[in-house]
């Protein structure tokens, strides 16, 4: 089963057996495994952004208008989950209902405030909730924003490092996706190098083998 494309020159594409003859009893196995799983996240996250974000770039400076901000974030959010779903080594985020006794809502926020390295010191309760709701959900769910919730490049108060500006009722948000990517970016980096270091929580390392082992269906008979 093919699962990335490979770094190495010498290997064209990474598959499951790639990941299944890791026995994980010396470190440079786990440099192996974390190095296929930044390939698959920036296969399938990270390098779609960036060629976004260029082109995005050229068409402002050609027509003075920003286009595929929508596209990116969504993506964001589709990334999010999935380092959600690593963190506590889950097959998917509804497992988290019989695993963690936490619904989606729960779930998503409880990573956005407390799991996370570093989203954590963006959020807050209050805007995280009015993420899930009005962006995560409204982006995935129906392909739109909820409630008030905007997504812009930069906000109009010219602070160029804040990821969003939250409603004065909590409900809503303006999002600035190229400072929000930034940051969503560097959680996947820091987790990255808790994984090799292995000075992450306890169960870091464990639960990301659980969640690539679902993945490249290791265990199961052939």
């Amino acid at each position: 089963m093919w699962i990335a494309p490979s770094r190495d020159s010498e290997i064209l594409n990474w598959t499951d057996e790639h990941w299944k003859v890791l026995t994980f009893a010396f470190e440079h196995d786990w440099d192996v495994a974390v190095a296929i799983f930044e390939d698959r996240i920036k296969y399938r996250y990270l390098d779609a952004i960036e060629v976004l974000q260029k082109d995005d770039t050229a068409h402002y400076w050609e027509h003075k208008q920003r286009r595929f901000g929508f596209a990116m974030l969504a993506l964001d959010c589709l990334l999010i989950e999935t380092l959600a779903q690593f963190y506590s080594g889950l097959k998917s985020s509804d497992e988290a209902r019989e695993a963690l006794r936490l619904n989606n809502t729960e779930f998503y926020v409880k990573f956005l405030i407390e799991k996370s390295f570093i989203l954590k010191s963006a959020f807050d309760k209050p805007a995280a909730l009015a993420f899930y709701r009005t962006i995560r959900c409204g982006i995935l769910h129906q392909a739109e924003t909820k409630e008030d919730s905007l997504i812009r490049f930069l906000n109009d108060e010219n602070n160029s490092d804040k990821l969003f500006k939250l409603s004065d009722d909590k409900k809503s948000l303006k999002i600035y996706w190229s400072n929000f990517h930034q940051i969503v970016k560097s959680e996947f980096e820091t987790y990255c190098a808790h994984l090799r270091r292995n000075d992450g929580p306890d169960d870091l390392r464990g639960n990301f083998k659980k969640k690539m082992d679902f993945i490249c269906r290791s265990g199961e008979p052939a």
